[in-house]
């Protein structure tokens, strides 16, 4: 049986229909933003796939210039793209350019993911200290090899948990420690030696002592002749 409402009597059910339809204008927005958000993850996704699929394909460059186009745009864990770019780089041995992407992700990434940015971090001043080391830049390689030390230093408890990545971070440091020590018996066999670098103070008064020298040999020889072209007299006239 249909329920007919009289005229001009208030319909009881208004109030509701006015707060669902409400409701309803209050949620599409939140709806729009969720779908642009998953839509955004979506991408952010399908990119780090394409750059980690490049890196197992060894196209490094590639690999990093996909990482780069996420930079500004992963709000949720915005030190992933630093990191897989660091990787990329140091793949590709731009061992300068991998160590400033992975300081970056150390700033950004949370607490219990910095072991592992240390690890690539301080492995990457280790093959940089190696490139010197093997160019035979022996103090070089000492500074870089002790970068390697600080950086492993600095993460204090963020590699105190036994995991995979504190193990890493472990081998790490006994093989920074080995070549650095490596590195510094080979620097001071190299200035035993090679004779010391003058400073150009040094130099300078070297020089001068040796123009004094041909100076004074150039005067002698000049007396010398003038002696001879006076049938033995040694005076000569003034030059004024």
């Amino acid at each position: 049986m249909t329920r007919h409402l009289a005229a001009g009597r208030p319909d009881p059910d208004a109030p509701r229909r006015r707060r669902r339809t409400k409701l309803l204008l209050f949620s599409i927005p939140v709806v729009i933003i969720a779908l642009i958000i998953a839509i955004k993850l979506i991408s952010l996704s399908a990119i780090t796939t394409v750059a980690l699929t490049l890196y197992d394909r060894s196209d490094f460059e590639g690999s990093a210039d996909q990482s780069s186009r996420l930079l500004d745009q992963n709000f949720i864990e915005p030190y992933i793209p630093y990191f897989n770019r660091g990787d990329a780089k140091a793949a590709d041995q731009d061992y300068t350019a991998a160590i400033d992407d992975f300081e970056k992700a150390l700033e950004l990434a949370p607490a219990d993911r910095k072991c592992q940015v240390v690890v690539n971090l301080a492995h990457s001043w280790e093959l940089l200290g190696d490139i010197y080391e093997e160019g035979g830049y022996h103090q070089g390689a000492v500074l870089l090899y002790q970068a390697a030390e600080d950086v492993i230093a600095a993460a204090g408890d963020d590699c105190d948990p036994p995991d995979e990545a504190a193990d890493e971070l472990d081998q790490v440091e006994g093989d920074v420690a080995d070549k650095k020590a490596a590195a510094e018996e080979a620097r001071d066999a190299q200035d035993a030696t090679e004779p010391g670098e003058q400073s150009d103070e040094e130099k300078l008064d070297e020089l001068g002592d040796k123009q004094e020298e041909s100076d004074q040999e150039k005067a002698n020889g000049d007396s010398r002749e003038q002696g001879e072209d006076s049938d033995g007299d040694t005076f000569t006239d003034k030059p004024w």
